[in-house]
């Protein structure tokens, strides 16, 4: 059982591991689906946890579409991320007809070194989630699939998750984008995959713009194990 919270500041950090929480997703821009955080701010959270810290790469909250000059910018961040001790990294990339950057995403392997690598939400607004999904799990370094199961209704959204579940034989599959404490039992017994990801749910008032609160992250992290 993997549990993940984001944490946008150091404070989130430190409470999020003192929930019992299994890794950290370290973004800034909440708002905006996460973007790359500053350097220091990844520093200083890597150096004040125990618990693993993974990165969100993502040089703006546009959309998945990346110029050239972004992705010059996302392959620097990846350096320098690496060179702070991270355990990994989160991105990914699409182009404008909604499929994956396959010859981008292999430049971006190369930087890595021995860092885990989540493909992230991106495959949620893809043309065909299964079929990137299976496409995704042929690479050796792409230890994780952060996913919704798409857009749409709950139950749509379930079915597409067994089925990336069953699809994906090396790749874990990351639920994350609407969890709450209310609906994961049910995610859980429904699909079952063991790693599970929470934004707003572990926050004060449910909000984007507001600090984690430690008796939320505790009560989601006991529902689960």
């Amino acid at each position: 059982m993997i549990i993940e919270f984001i944490a946008v500041t150091v404070e989130d950090a430190l409470l999020i591991e003192k929930s019992g929480a299994d890794r950290i997703e370290l973004v800034s821009g909440l708002t905006e689906g996460g973007i790359t955080p500053s350097y220091g701010l990844i520093e200083k959270v890597v150096n004040s946890v125990t618990i693993p810290v993974n990165v969100m790469v993502r040089a703006h909250g546009q959309s998945f579409c990346y110029s050239d000059d972004d992705f010059a910018i996302m392959k620097n961040d990846i350096r320098m991320i690496r060179s702070l001790g991270a355990n990994g990294v989160v991105f990914g990339m699409l182009d404008q007809k909604g499929d994956v950057e396959f010859r981008r995403l292999e430049e971006l392997l190369t930087d890595i070194g021995t860092m885990e690598v989540t493909f992230h939400r991106a495959i949620d607004s893809s043309n065909k989630i299964i079929e990137t999904a299976q496409q995704l799990d042929q690479y050796k370094e792409i230890t994780t699939i952060l996913t919704s199961g798409g857009y749409g209704d709950w139950e749509t959204r379930l079915e597409t998750l067994r089925e990336m579940k069953e699809t994906c034989k090396k790749t874990e599959i990351l639920i994350g984008g609407g969890l709450t404490k209310e609906n994961i039992v049910q995610v859980h017994t429904q699909v079952g995959t063991n790693h599970y990801h929470f934004g707003t749910a572990i926050r004060k008032d449910n909000s984007a713009l507001k600090s984690v609160s430690l008796e939320k992250a505790i009560e989601i992290v006991h529902t689960l194990k």
